[in-house]
């Protein structure tokens, strides 16, 4: 095919990608920073989401969803976009945590692992974290997500509908890796340095927590980023070990398990001393866990959760 014919294949399809995904390009240029790029995307997606949403190309898309059984995972006006810091307030002291029930052989604790790609293989490690019998894991890993961009997928929607369907007795969180992104707030943009950034992201990790728990009707125990290799990434993951250790303290039947202090001491290494041996703990992107590695944050999960099932503690109550 001659080369301008390629072309103009090309723009065909990116105009009609843009006209099925307009309302997308909108809410990505909206959380931009202030600037030229920021510009550019809103003056051009704006127009063609008018014309989108007139002539309802928006339907295909949303119709081959429900085709395909495909549950939507954004929303406009959701709690988790335009919430109170209310939700934050500390719980009562002396308020009663639930009696949960204890995991027996015959009954194992039916435990929900999700979050980002982190989740993958700490998930897989669980059970072998516990004791034998006592802890079942389904893992459902949603790979490039996070809190900070609610356009691309919402958590609260995620959160409502996984918890619907499968009915956990407890939930495992592991995320964080893809929340180095600006937030709005009331009109403003906030990088991850600021408080009114870590208020933030501590407010909508309190909306998913309380989605995924219920309440207080189960555990959730959320585990947020370790240690990078990277110095500005390691320096947003512990903002956001602050933030989600705030936003526990405020709701019922929350957790918060610190990877980021309780591995390697703190400090990033590409191989840890596992069970008396050194193993590569981390891949080389100097953020995920290895398989063999996966096993460190594992444990420390159990840990939590043995202060809920003590049958979980290794060696015994």
């Amino acid at each position: 095919m001659p080369a301008g014919r390629v072309l103009v294949v090309l723009l065909v399809a990116m105009l009609v990608a843009a006209l099925l995904n307009s309302e997308a390009i909108v809410r990505a240029g909206e959380g931009m920073n202030e600037g030229s790029t920021r510009d550019v995307v809103l003056s051009v997606g704006r127009p063609i989401d008018d014309v989108a949403g007139a002539v309802g190309l928006h339907l295909p898309r949303k119709g081959l969803d429900l085709a395909f059984g495909q549950e939507p995972k954004t929303a406009s006006g959701t709690e988790l976009e335009e919430g109170s810091t209310a939700i934050l307030r500390r719980r009562r002291r002396g308020r009663a945590e639930p009696d949960y029930p204890q995991p027996s052989s015959g009954d194992p604790l039916d435990v929900l692992v999700t979050g980002d790609s982190q989740a993958e293989f700490v998930g897989q490690r669980l059970p072998d974290a516990a004791p034998s019998g006592l802890l079942r894991a389904t893992v459902v890993a949603r790979n490039s997500t996070g809190l900070t961009r609610p356009e691309f997928f919402n958590w609260e929607i995620n959160a409502e509908q996984e918890i619907a369907d499968r009915r956990p007795d407890a939930v495992v969180m592991v995320m964080g890796g893809n929340d180095g992104f600006n937030v709005l707030v009331d009109g403003e943009l906030f990088g991850p340095f600021t408080p009114e950034w870590q208020t933030e992201y501590a407010r909508r990790t309190a909306v998913v927590m309380r989605e995924l728990g219920s309440d207080g009707r189960r555990p959730v125990y959320w585990a947020p980023s370790p240690t990078a290799r990277d110095d500005e990434f390691d320096r947003i993951y512990r903002v956001q070990n602050f933030a989600v250790a705030r936003a526990a303290q405020a709701v019922p039947g929350a957790r918060y398990v610190n990877l980021y202090d309780n591995i390697d001491g703190g400090r990033y290494r590409a191989t840890s001393r596992i069970d008396g041996q050194e193993v590569i703990s981390r891949q080389t992107d100097g953020v995920h866990f290895t398989r063999e590695g996966a096993l460190a944050p594992a444990r420390l999960v159990v840990a939590e959760m043995a202060k809920d099932f003590p049958v979980l503690r290794v060696g015994g109550p």
